[in-house]
């Protein structure tokens, strides 16, 4: 299935008192890349302390030597600024 960042779901009206928590899990083989930057959607203090398989897969890795490169930098270079 392909769906953009945009797409909203309703799932009910959340009728209590306290926030209703979603969850998507989603991943993209190395050679893919995805519409959305994904690893700018985690704040970059809380992807700095991840561990570097969780940062990878986040999107803060390359694949090979040319795809996934942020400004032309590897994006793990952001964790490190």
């Amino acid at each position: 299935m392909f769906f953009l960042g945009s797409v909203f779901h309703g799932g009910g009206a959340n009728r209590t008192d306290r926030p209703r928590l979603g969850v998507i899990l989603e991943y993209c083989a190395g050679w893919l890349r995805p519409q959305e930057n994904h690893f700018l959607a985690v704040p970059r203090a809380t992807a700095r302390d991840l561990p570097p398989r969780l940062q990878e897969l986040l999107g803060y890795s390359i694949h090979g030597n040319l795809l996934g490169g942020a400004d032309g930098r590897h994006p793990r270079k952001y964790l490190e600024d």
